[in-house]
């Protein structure tokens, strides 16, 4: 479910501020489960981009795949499945950094509520 949340709420930020937006997505994820939120903001954030990709590519699959095509001629003749491949994982990793992000924060605001550190396993 936090999942789901997490990548509903990175697709709102995505469509209405950009992409830079959705490590925010990530942030609320690490917040809400605390412990492994680098995992929940990962998948979310990361679904949210899988589904903009899919849907781009439904929409309108000849102008994505000549955009993807020349962007990977740009970076070193980058097969454009590459390209879409590292679109991916920088949705990935800034849903990991912002979950880790949040999942840190909700660990200091337990423990400056006087609740205990858990221990490292």
């Amino acid at each position: 479910m936090t999942i789901l949340v997490t990548a509903a709420l990175a697709l709102g930020l995505h469509l209405l501020f950009g992409w830079p937006w959705t490590i925010a997505a990530g942030v609320v994820g690490g917040l809400w489960v605390g412990a492994g939120g680098w995992r929940v903001g990962a998948l979310g954030v990361g679904l949210d981009w899988a589904a903009l990709i899919v849907y781009n590519y439904v929409v309108a699959p000849e102008p994505v795949a000549t955009m993807t095509e020349t962007v990977g001629g740009i970076l070193g003749n980058m097969p454009g499945a590459a390209v879409v491949a590292c679109t991916l994982f920088i949705g990935l990793a800034l849903g990991a950094l912002g979950g880790a992000f949040g999942a840190h924060v909700r660990r200091a605001l337990d423990h400056q509520r006087g609740a205990p550190l858990p221990t490292s396993t």
